[in-house]
């Protein structure tokens, strides 16, 4: 009998029910993090959309989103724009820990550098898959409305057809645009949760003379440079999404760099909270909630 059940031997009851606990609290610590940084996050790719669409100032327009946040806190948080940013996120820290855990847990011996690339194919691929979602709703959302369709199409076949043509141009995402989203999450991923801890023991100690300051710099500065480079991709997409028609690269370029300095400096405020304020809450929340469960364990263990 002991020989036909070698997984339960590898992995028993006891170890199944620590391991699902562990699980719980990375699910708890995601949807916490991404709450915490939802509203900022969600303005913010708002502004971004609107700048690239609609052009619209972004000072006055964040003014009149704040506004709006702190005047109508309930309907703001419940909004479906906040409710996608806070799938997007809660689901990328999800990812993230979900996968340390298991590996930690389940494959301790495995090497370092694999842990590292499993974790990161792991969050870019959950990431990206929800976050080119969310894009394609806040460009739907936020970007150039539909064409108005006519009160009675059979008086005007003609402009109902165009009308027809132009409303599936804008659903549809085109080919260019998902890859340009996917680079961008792929720079993004790898800025925010893998290079910030191969570089953190580089930063020179007249920056940061401990080893938990030098975390958080590098937590805080990396995902934001980052942004200096996908930012231009992320303003491509929008663009090719906003503008589906053929058009001179030179047309394009134009339209991207004019607004690559306002929309580098935005997502630079964005992605300090989502990626630096909120992966230094969720990496530190997990941490202290898996502590707890470790020191609960073993008194557990001592009691039995």
């Amino acid at each position: 009998m002991e020989q036909e059940f070698p997984i339960q031997q590898a992995f028993p009851f006891r170890m199944r029910n620590r391991l699902a606990e562990l699980l719980a609290a990375d699910v708890l610590v995601a949807a916490g993090s991404a709450s915490l940084i939802t509203p900022a996050v969600m303005i913010l790719d708002r502004l971004v959309v609107e700048k690239s669409s609609h052009n619209q100032p972004l000072f006055p327009a964040f003014r009149r989103h704040l506004w709006l946040s702190i005047t109508q806190p309930t309907a703001f948080l419940t909004s479906r724009p906040s409710l996608l940013v806070w799938s997007l996120y809660t689901a990328t820290f999800t990812a993230a820990n979900a996968t340390e855990t298991v590996l930690d847990r389940v494959y301790p011996e495995v090497d370092h550098a694999i842990s590292g690339m499993a974790t990161f194919l792991s969050t870019f691929i959950v990431n990206s898959s929800v976050g080119i979602w969310k894009d394609v709703k806040f460009a739907q959302l936020f970007g150039h409305p539909p064409a108005p369709q006519p009160t009675n199409p059979l008086l005007n076949p003609i402009a109902a057809s165009k009308s027809g043509i132009l409303r599936r141009a804008i659903r549809t995402l085109p080919l260019a645009t998902y890859s340009a989203f996917l680079l961008r999450d792929g720079l993004t991923i790898f800025g925010s949760f893998s290079l910030p801890a191969m570089v953190s023991s580089s930063i020179p100690d007249w920056i940061a003379s401990r080893e938990y300051a030098k975390i958080l710099f590098a937590q805080l500065a990396i995902p934001a440079s980052i942004q200096l480079v996908s930012t231009p991709i992320h303003l491509l997409g929008l663009d090719l999404y906003n503008r589906p028609m053929p058009l001179p690269a030179s047309d394009r370029m134009a339209r991207v760099s004019r607004d690559w300095i306002g929309a580098s400096l935005t997502r630079m405020c964005r992605i300090i909270p989502a990626f630096g304020i909120g992966g230094f809450a969720n990496t530190e929340g997990r941490a202290f909630l898996h502590q707890q469960l470790h020191s609960r364990g073993e008194e557990d263990e001592n009691e039995g």
